[in-house]
């Protein structure tokens, strides 16, 4: 639940979409499936017109374009098309895909019962975007294309094997589709001239808009300013598909004004200042109270005043779920020897349980070597020495570390991993060799798999706990993520006072983007923890995929320099406590504000993201002893 603080300007519309990697093509599906279904309720609440419907959608299908002549992504929307326009006999799919077209077909038909609505239009969008999204968009030669017939397909649809889990990723954001190098970039299939233009998500808004003009917006809810509107408009997937990335702004404005008039709406102007709308919108408000359980607030630094905003951020602090319980073993594993090598390495750490302490005036024995000195001191007339005792003192590390990860939206972004060269992905001139290159290509890239920085994130805890449990230090795990200053999200993954257990394991598995990356209440929440632990070492990990960002920060175009310099306040805070902190990347750019952010304190950036576990160890061992 995110509250008014997203209610107010994402409307269900939106935030549907914005669960999909490919908004375009979300759009499309989403866009024919409803179709589809109102086409449907139409023949099915006037009969009377039933048989010219059906004439007029006939009449339609002569003139689409060609499926066999699309790249294969694009003619199964084309597929899903005609199927939304009642053809069922003679469909062309490629032969490689005729069983997802099929599945197509099978959803589809689902949705022209009289009792389906717009959610299972939305479920419908969901499962055929998991199919077709797993499809490269690349050409198809005519020979490997078949004709289909849908209806005599009796069998009633079922997932293919995987489908909830793959649903279940796009819905945390994950990209899912295949990208060869080569492929064809998706383009929207001809419009159905009959069906006109669909925007659900303006219609939505224009609702939205004429409800809080008369005054009937739900109680609790945040007026839309302006510039809350042009914000939510430039990220509409309906604008999306009908301007190039540089008219986007442009767009929006013009499209606010004309919802504004079609509306009759007054929008509050969320700015003060009179030179135009501003990119970004300030949070207001005053001080805040953490009223829940399990919630604190802290101060933020706003470099601008040189002063902090009091109690102006609460954090939520919540237990990771668990999740697949044989994902830590499995990791472990996939490491092999290299995982048994760190630990062995961390078990060097550890130091001898007791030391030998020479010199003393009283002990447990004699030192001989102090005895012999203390003799040849004394015959030569030298002053001597009596301390030539010598007893064992038990020596312990006292180590407490807290493990802050960066969870937020951007860690779904894909790892490139296809580790060729240049030359190895060029296409050979000769069309016979390019056909067998082809489909050599097409296999490699259905069965090749990526990781996201997530995932690397991951393995790193797994391969950290592994060591970690070899030599006894306090340690704590967490993940952080944040929309707005109230809801700055801090999950616990093993918590410092915790002992490794199985439910630990289980939590690991569930580590996934979320949303923004509030960094500096995050730190300060770190910190609070790391101060009630009683160690001679203290030391804060911070790792992350880019610089600390989040929507609210500031109306004056300084978002990027508030949220560093908070960041920066936040770790200079933990430091004042005695702390040490240090800060890992993947970032490339991250130059450009760690150096203000860190100041004189540690931070690296990882030139290859498959080093981070490695790297980790590595630098826990430098920092710790």
């Amino acid at each position: 639940d995110t509250g008014s603080v997203e209610q107010a300007w994402i409307n269900d519309m939106q935030r549907f979409f914005n669960l999909f990697e490919d908004r375009k093509l979300c759009l499309d599906i989403f866009t024919v499936v409803e179709d589809s279904r109102l086409d449907a309720r139409i023949k099915l609440e006037y009969p009377g017109i039933k048989r010219s419907y059906s004439q007029v959608q006939y009449d339609v299908l002569q003139g689409r374009p060609d499926i066999q002549s699309l790249p294969v992504r694009e003619a199964l929307v084309e597929f899903l098309v005609r199927l939304s326009l009642q053809q069922d006999k003679g469909l062309p799919a490629p032969i490689q895909y005729v069983e997802e077209a099929k599945q197509i077909s099978r959803i589809i038909k689902r949705i022209l019962v009289p009792e389906a609505n717009i959610e299972d239009t939305a479920e419908a969008t969901l499962r055929i975007y998991a199919i077709i999204s797993q499809i490269p968009n690349e050409e198809i030669p005519q020979e490997d294309w078949e004709d289909i017939d849908v209806d005599d397909d009796e069998e009633g649809y079922t997932d293919p094997e995987g489908m909830e889990q793959l649903l279940q990723q796009i819905a945390q954001g994950m990209d899912m589709e295949i990208r060869p190098d080569d492929e064809n970039e998706y383009e929207s299939s001809e419009e159905v001239e009959y069906r006109g233009d669909f925007k659900p998500e303006l219609a939505q808004l224009l609702q939205q808009l004429r409800m809080q003009k008369d005054g009937s917006v739900e109680e609790g809810a945040e007026s839309i300013t302006q510039e809350m509107l042009e914000e939510l408009l430039q990220n509409s997937a309906e604008l999306e598909t009908e301007t190039q990335e540089g008219e986007a702004q442009k767009s929006s404005g013009e499209y606010a004004k004309n919802l504004m008039k079609e509306t009759g709406a007054d929008l509050p102007q969320s700015s003060e200042s009179s030179q135009g709308p501003s990119v970004h919108v300030d949070e207001d408000g005053g001080e805040l109270d953490a009223v829940e359980p399990e919630t604190f607030v802290y101060d933020e630094w706003d470099f601008r005043a040189d002063d902090y905003k009091p109690r102006w951020c609460i954090v939520k602090q919540k237990m990771m779920p668990e999740g697949d319980p044989t994902y830590y073993g499995t990791t472990l594993h996939s490491y092999g020897s290299i995982g048994t090598q760190i630990r062995r390495q961390f078990e060097m750490l550890v130091p001898e349980m007791f030391r030998k302490v020479r010199k003393l005036e009283d002990g447990e024995d004699i030192d001989i070597d102090d005895l012999i000195e203390y003799v040849v001191d004394k015959k030569t007339g030298s002053s001597p020495s009596d301390k030539f005792y010598w007893r064992r003192n038990k020596v312990q590390r006292d180590v407490a570390v807290a493990f802050l990860l960066d969870t937020s939206a951007s860690t779904a972004e894909a790892i490139d991993d296809t580790r060729k060269t240049q030359d190895e992905w060029n296409a050979p001139d000769d069309p016979v060799e390019y056909m067998v290159w082809l489909r050599t290509r097409r296999g490699e890239a259905m069965k090749r798999s990526y990781k996201r920085i997530i995932d690397v994130e991951k393995e790193a805890c797994v391969l950290l706990i592994n060591a970690l449990e070899a030599i006894g230090d306090v340690y704590g795990i967490y993940g952080f993520s944040g929309y707005g200053r109230e809801n700055v999200e801090f999950y616990t993954i093993k918590d410092l006072d915790e002992n490794f257990t199985d439910k630990v394991k289980k939590r690991i598995d569930r580590i996934a983007p979320l949303h923004a990356t509030r960094m500096g209440p995050a730190i300060r929440h770190a910190t609070f923890k790391l101060e009630q632990q009683d160690a001679r070492t203290k030391l804060l990990f911070l790792i992350s995929d880019g610089r600390p960002q989040d929507r609210g920060y500031s109306r004056e175009g300084v978002e990027k320099e508030y949220a560093v310099h908070d960041t920066k306040m936040a770790l200079d805070e933990a430091r004042a406590k005695d702390i040490n902190a240090f800060c890992l990347t993947v970032d490339k750019n991250g130059h450009d504000y760690l150096k203000t952010m860190t100041h004189d304190m540690g931070y690296e950036i990882l030139e290859n993201i498959y080093d981070l576990p490695k790297r980790m160890l590595y630098l826990y061992q430098k920092l710790t002893m």
